[in-house]
């Protein structure tokens, strides 16, 4: 199936970048504070003009939109769904702290770009890739503003503090990125020359920067993985946190989402049910790492959940895919 060739080769992908920050980091090639300086390129710097570039690439009218905006709130119902049963599964596991803010964040975000846009781009085309971004929207939503307070809220039990860490780069980046779809900027560029050569000039220069960000997040990560320590099997089973957290990223919350949406086959447009489920079922977003070091939070576990996560999904990612467009429940 082409779906698995796509899956597999951004698997490759993401694990020879991965493993350049590890051997970098192991043998002491790049210097230690090499890990931190990366996380704040990545949240300060290249995920803001991400965020702008690839936003103000699309517009959206009549039934995309329509169809979008569904994929765009059941995203939100499922991923904040995603959340609720993290924070219940960490009290369970007896995780406080960072570690449990975490656990909700790598649960609830997945990597809905790198991962998710060539697997929709080779299943359904560009109607795929136009349908992934009202997801990626839902997500961001969450991401930078509940995201944002997870991942900070060890550092003040103030909520005023809290929500003043939701005005960041990002935040405005996707401020600007929702007052672009809106006004339909894409026709300005096709209409304007002038508005044209400007954003030709941003898309070549500061869009190419924001294109780094997944490469600068799995060197961060490699990194981050080439300082952690695991004592054998019994070590191995001191993270079962991890594994619990994959079962239901990958698996539970995927099949929940398609068993609930089926109910509405018929009423719905096919692709609704398609993207939402396949989004939800990607791995760990790398972005949960960055951040959890740009804050001072338990990025090490970050990172091992992003690692067990996106190595998993090379097994069921497919089987989502298959589910997704061949079984028919009602």
């Amino acid at each position: 199936m082409q779906q698995i060739d796509i899956i597999v080769r951004q698997i490759i992908i993401l694990t020879l970048l991965g493993a350049t920050g590890f051997v970098a980091g192991k043998t002491k090639y790049l210097p230690e504070s090499t890990g931190p300086i990366l996380s704040k390129c990545v949240v300060k710097l290249t995920t803001p003009l991400l965020i702008i570039a690839t936003m103000s690439q699309y517009s959206f009218k009549g039934k995309t939109l329509e169809t979008g905006l569904f994929i765009y709130f059941f995203g939100l119902i499922f991923l904040f769904l995603s959340f609720l049963t993290s924070v219940f599964m960490s009290s369970r596991l007896k995780l406080d702290g960072p570690a449990a803010s975490v656990y909700s964040m790598c649960s609830t975000f997945g990597n809905v770009m790198f991962m998710a846009y060539p697997l929709l781009t080779a299943l359904y085309g560009t109607k795929g890739i136009i349908y992934a971004i009202f997801f990626n929207l839902s997500n961001d939503t969450l991401l930078w503003t509940l995201g944002i307070y997870l991942v900070n809220r060890h550092n003040t039990v103030n909520w005023k503090d809290n929500l003043k860490h939701l005005i960041n780069g990002n935040t405005v980046s996707f401020t600007i990125g929702i007052l672009l779809s809106v006004i339909n900027f894409q026709n300005l560029v096709v209409n304007n020359n002038t508005v044209a050569a400007a954003y030709r000039l941003f898309n070549d220069s500061l869009g190419k920067l924001g294109g780094t960000t997944i490469y600068i997040s799995m060197v961060f990560i490699g990194i981050i993985l080439s300082e952690v320590k695991i004592d054998g099997v019994k070590g191995l089973l001191q993270r079962y946190p991890v594994f619990v957290m994959s079962l239901f990223k990958l698996i539970l919350i995927p099949a929940a989402a398609f068993l609930l949406m089926s109910l509405f086959d018929g009423i719905l447009d096919p692709f609704v049910k398609k993207v939402v489920v396949l989004q939800l079922g990607m791995p760990a977003g790398t972005i949960v790492a960055a951040l959890a070091s740009q804050y001072d939070s338990d990025y090490k576990f970050a990172t091992e959940n992003i690692f067990v996560t996106t190595i998993a999904s090379v097994l069921t990612l497919p089987l989502l895919a298959y589910t997704v467009e061949y079984i028919k429940l009602f």
